[in-house]
C-alpha cells in the first residue's frame, strides 16, 4: 500500500511549495484555486488518534472527499486509493483478507529421469539397448513434459573387411502444455498483476473467474478457473535412425556409406469449450493438426590413407552427400461447436461451417555435395590439408542453386624440430596453424521464398448479360528472386597448440577474421513496384577475434588430484555494407529501423545519452522547467545545439532529434569466459564447480521510468512488482520519479536508460561419491555411484529486472542422482 501511496501522491500532489522546491501535497486546483489536496490526504491513519483521524476523513482541500454516511476510516482511505475500481479488491481489504498470486503462478518442479541400458560384446558383435522416462515440472505452474524414449545400438564384424551397423532411436514426447500466463503487455493475461487482496474463491469454494471486480471488465486472471475450460494434448513422435556399412580395401581404401532417414509426426488437439461464462461461441472450439516430417540425409565417403618410407603420410577423402526433407500439415479450425462441445477435441464435424476453417502447408527441398580432401604430412612436422566442396540447395534461385567452396590449411610442429631439442624437458607439444577457408550458408527460412507467390484475394462480382459470377481473385504477394545464392564467409586463422610439463597444461590459442559477403536480406523497394521487398544477396559483416583454452593438472597426488580447465574469447564484428545505397556526399546510408550502422557492430545502440535525474534543486528545477519537466524526471543530454529554441532572453530550450543520438556500445557481449576446477578425493569422491561470463554488452529499458498505469492498472487496483523509485525524500539518479516524463521538446514519452548487461554466473556445483567396490561386489554390483549438483546457482550482475542473460526467468535446479551398473 506504500507504493499506492506514493503513487496517488505523486500524481496528484505533486507541486512547487511556498519555497520553490518541490514536494507532496503542494499541487494546486487548477479550476478552483486553492490546495487541490491537503496534507495526508492519501496516507494511512490507522497511526493517527481518534480526533486526528476524523480530522484526517474531513480535510479534503478543493479536489478531495471526505466519508459517506457511516463509512469507515479504512473505508475511506481504500477509496482514496481507487481500491473501489475493483469491488472485490475493496471488499477484501476491508476485511483483511490476502491471496498469494505468487505462490499460485510458481512452484517448486520436480523433474524425474530414469534410464535403463544393456550392453554387451562378443568378438564379432556389440550391442547397446537403453529405455527412458522423463517427467519434469517447470517453476511455472501447468509447465509440464514428459517423454519415452529408447535407443538400440548394433556393431557387427561380418568379416575382416566388412561392418555394418545401425543407432534407431525412438521417443515420443510432450510438447506443449496450458501453462499460467505471464504476460508483459499490460493487456495479456498475468496473475501477477492480481492484487493480494483478489480472492481466489468464491464464496461456495468454487475459482473466481474474475477475482479483481467479479465481472468482466477488468475482472483479472484466474488461470485455475479458465483452466476448467480448456485441454491439450500436443507432442511429437519421433523416429531417428542411422544405418552405416563399412568395406576395408586393399591399399589403405576403404569405403563407407551412411543413410539416416528420419520421421516425426507432430499433433496438437487443443480445446477451448464455449461453456466458459462471457465467451463467444463462434471464436471457441477445436483446433487440430497433424503433421508429418520425412527426411533422409545419405553419405558414400571413400578414404585412402598410405604411409610411405614412414615419414610421407596421404590421405585423400571422396564424399558424396545428399538429403531431401518434405512435410505435411493439415489443420482444422472448428467454431461454435454444435448441439454441444462435451466431447471437446474428439468431435471437429460439429463445427459451424461458416464460422470454421481448415489450412494446409507443404514443404519439400533437396540438397546434395561434393567433397575432396587431400592431407599430406611429411614426419609429423610438416602437414598440408587442402579441400574442395561443391554444394547445392533447391531453396535458392533457379540460377544459382549452386556455390564452390574451398579451404587450405598448413601446420608445423615445431616441438619436432631437432632445434627444439633443447625443450623437451618441458615442451611436449607446440603446433602452429594457418588456414584460410569459405563456406556458405543456406539459412534463410521459408524454402520458397525465392519463388513468386500467389494469394487468396477477395471475392470478386463479375455480371454478364444480367447474371452474376462471383469468382476468388488471386494476387502475388512476393516477387521471385531467381539470382539468390549462397551467403559466403571467407576465414582466416592461425592458431597454437601446446603442451607442457608432461602434458600437465595443454591449451591453444587461435586468431581468426571472418569477412561474410552476398548476405541473404530483404531488399527494400519503391512503393511503386507494388511489392514492399525482394530477398537478395546484400551487404558484408565482418568478424575478427582470439580464443584460447587452457587445460591443466594443477595437483596430482595418490589421494587428491585437481583439474581445472578454462575458456576466453574475445569478439568484435562490424557492419562494412548493408544495401549499398548512398547519399549525395558517398556515404553509404545506414537502416537505422533495423538498428545497422556503416562501421559499426551488429547490435550497436544508437540513441540518447541521459545524465541522471532531475533533482529538487534551484537550478536544476530551473532547466527542467525549460522542457516541461519535474524534479524526479530523467535528464536527458542535449549533444546537437543547432537546432535549439532560443528564447528572447537568449536562453536555450534543448531540441530532441536523433541529431542527439549517439553511439553507446553493443548488444552483443564481444567477451565471453568459463572455468571449470574438479577435485578428485579418494578416488572415489568428487567435487566440481563451473563459471561463465557474459561481457562488455549493454541494453536499453524504460524500467527506471516508473511507467506502471499502462492499461490503467494502478487506478483499477492491480498489483505491480517490488521496486526502487525517485521522492522528495529519497533523492537518487538510479531511478525516476513515479510516472515520470521526458522532455516534451521531443521526448515527452521517456527515454530508456543505458544499462550493463555484464555478469557472472556460477553454473553448475556437482558431489559425487562412488561406493567402494569391496562393498558393492558382495551384492553382485559392479558399480554404484550418487551425485548432487545445483544449476544456476548464483549471479553476480548489476542488472535488476530479470535474468541478465535471458532478461526473463531462468530458474534453479537441484539435481541427485544414482547409477547402478551391473
Amino acid at each position: 500500500m506504500r507504493y499506492r501511496e506514493d503513487w496517488y501522491m505523486m500524481n496528484y500532489t505533486y507541486g512547487q511549495g511556498a519555497d520553490g522546491l518541490y514536494g507532496y501535497y503542494n499541487a494546486i486546483d487548477s479550476k478552483k484555486g486553492g490546495l487541490a489536496y491537503p496534507s495526508g490526504y492519501f496516507n494511512n491513519p490507522s497511526n493517527l488518534s481518534d480526533s486526528e483521524k476524523d480530522a484526517w476523513a474531513s480535510s479534503t482541500g478543493k479536489s478531495g472527499f471526505g466519508p459517506s454516511e457511516g463509512e469507515s476510516h479504512l473505508s475511506l482511505y481504500a477509496r482514496r486509493l481507487e481500491l473501489n475500481n475493483a469491488q472485490l479488491v475493496y471488499d477484501n481489504f476491508l476485511a483483511g483478507k490476502t491471496y498469494d498470486w505468487n505462490d499460485a503462478t510458481f512452484r517448486t518442479g520436480l523433474n524425474q529421469d530414469y534410464n535403463a541400458s544393456i550392453a554387451g560384446a562378443t568378438d564379432h558383435v556389440n550391442y547397446y539397448l537403453s529405455f527412458g522416462y522423463v517427467d519434469n515440472e517447470g517453476a511455472v505452474q501447468g509447465n509440464d513434459y514428459h517423454a519415452f524414449r529408447s535407443n538400440l545400438k548394433l556393431s557387427a564384424k561380418i568379416t575382416d573387411w566388412f561392418e555394418v551397423g545401425a543407432n534407431v532411436n525412438f521417443q515420443d514426447r510432450s510438447d506443449g502444455d496450458i501453462q499460467v500466463s505471464l504476460g508483459s503487455n499490460y493487456w495479456d493475461n498475468n496473475m501477477l498483476r492480481n492484487s493480494p487482496y483478489a480472492p481466489m474463491y468464491t464464496e461456495d469454494g468454487g475459482y473466481q473467474q474474475y477475482p479483481m471486480t467479479g465481472t468482466a471488465t477488468n475482472g483479472g486472471y484466474n488461470y485455475y478457473f479458465d483452466r476448467q475450460y480448456y485441454d491439450l494434448e500436443k507432442g511429437y513422435t519421433v523416429l531417428n535412425t542411422i544405418f552405416n556399412a563399412k568395406i576395408t580395401l586393399p591399399l589403405g581404401i576403404s569405403y563407407q556409406f551412411n543413410v539416416a532417414p528420419r520421421y516425426q509426426w507432430f499433433y496438437d488437439r487443443y480445446f477451448m469449450s464455449a461453456a466458459l461464462p462471457d465467451a463467444s461461441a463462434a471464436s471457441r472450439g477445436v483446433n487440430r493438426s497433424h503433421a508429418k516430417n520425412f527426411d533422409w540425409n545419405l553419405n558414400n565417403t571413400i578414404v585412402w590413407d598410405r604411409t610411405f618410407d614412414d615419414i610421407h603420410h596421404f590421405t585423400v577423402t571422396l564424399v558424396q552427400e545428399a538429403e531431401e526433407h518434405r512435410s505435411w500439415s493439415d489443420n482444422i479450425y472448428a467454431r461454435n461447436l454444435d448441439p454441444t462441445d462435451a466431447l471437446g477435441f474428439h468431435y471437429t464435424s460439429s463445427g459451424n461451417k461458416e464460422q470454421s476453417s481448415f489450412s494446409t502447408y507443404d514443404s519439400h527441398y533437396t540438397a546434395a555435395s561434393y567433397l575432396g580432401r587431400l592431407f599430406y604430412s611429411y614426419n609429423d612436422r610438416y602437414m598440408f590439408t587442402g579441400t574442395f566442396r561443391r554444394d547445392g540447395y533447391s531453396g535458392f534461385g533457379t540460377n544459382n542453386p549452386w556455390g564452390n567452396f574451398g579451404s587450405i590449411g598448413v601446420g608445423w610442429t615445431l616441438s619436432n624440430e631437432e632445434f627444439m631439442g633443447s625443450t623437451r624437458n618441458w615442451l611436449d607439444l607446440a603446433k602452429l596453424r594457418l588456414s584460410w577457408g569459405t563456406n556458405g550458408n543456406r539459412e534463410f527460412g521459408d524454402v520458397y521464398k525465392t519463388l513468386a507467390n500467389l494469394s487468396l484475394g477477395s471475392s470478386m462480382v463479375y455480371y454478364n448479360n444480367g447474371a452474376s459470377t462471383v469468382v476468388n481473385s488471386l494476387y502475388m504477394d512476393r516477387l521471385a528472386a531467381p539470382n539468390l545464392e549462397w551467403e559466403k564467409t571467407k576465414a582466416y586463422n592461425i592458431g597454437l597448440d601446446f603442451a607442457i610439463l608432461d602434458y600437465r597444461l595443454t591449451g591453444s590459442i587461435d586468431y581468426y577474421f571472418k569477412k561474410t559477403t552476398d548476405m541473404i536480406m530483404s531488399q527494400r523497394l519503391p512503393i511503386f513496384t507494388g511489392f514492399s521487398t525482394i530477398t537478395a544477396n546484400l551487404g558484408e559483416v565482418q568478424n575478427q577475434g582470439f580464443e584460447i583454452s587452457l587445460s591443466s593438472t594443477n595437483i596430482k597426488q595418490k589421494d587428491f588430484i585437481w583439474n581445472t580447465s578454462l575458456g576466453f574469447s574475445l569478439n568484435k564484428n562490424r557492419i562494412n555494407h548493408i544495401y549499398y545505397d548512398y547519399d549525395e556526399d558517398g556515404k553509404e546510408k545506414d537502416d537505422t529501423s533495423n538498428g545497422w550502422y556503416i562501421g559499426k557492430p551488429i547490435g550497436e545502440i544508437w540513441y540518447y545519452e541521459t545524465n541522471g535525474i532531475w533533482q529538487n534543486t534551484p537550478s536544476d528545477i530551473a532547466e527542467a522547467a525549460l522542457v516541461g519537466q519535474k524534479p524526479g524526471d530523467v535528464k536527458v543530454k542535449n549533444l546537437y545545439t543547432e537546432d535549439d529554441k532560443v528564447l528572447e532572453d537568449g536562453t536555450r530550450v534543448p531540441v530532441y532529434n536523433d541529431k542527439d543520438k549517439t553511439y553507446q556500445g553493443t548488444t552483443s557481449p564481444p567477451i565471453y569466459w568459463n572455468i571449470r576446477n574438479d577435485f578428485t578425493f579418494w578416488k572415489d569422491l568428487t567435487f566440481s564447480f563451473s563459471l561463465y561470463s557474459y561481457m562488455g554488452h549493454k541494453s536499453l529499458a524504460g524500467y527506471w521510468l516508473n511507467q506502471d498505469n499502462g492499461g490503467s492498472q494502478i487506478t483499477n487496483a492491480c498489483n505491480v512488482p517490488e521496486k526502487k523509485y525517485w521522492t522528495p525524500d529519497n533523492p537518487t539518479n538510479e531511478y525516476a520519479r513515479l510516472n515520470a516524463v521526458g522532455p516534451n521538446t521531443g521526448l515527452a514519452g521517456g527515454v530508456s536508460k543505458l544499462y550493463n548487461r555484464n555478469f557472472v554466473r556460477l553454473d553448475n556445483i556437482t558431489v559425487g561419491y562412488t561406493l567402494p567396490q569391496k562393498w558393492t561386489r558382495k551384492y553382485q554390483v559392479d558399480k554404484v555411484r550418487v551425485t548432487a549438483s545445483c544449476n544456476n546457482v548464483c549471479t553476480f550482475s548489476s542488472w535488476e529486472y530479470g535474468d541478465p542473460e535471458t532478461g526473463g526467468l531462468a530458474t534453479r535446479s537441484f539435481n541427485l542422482g544414482l547409477n547402478i551398473t551391473l
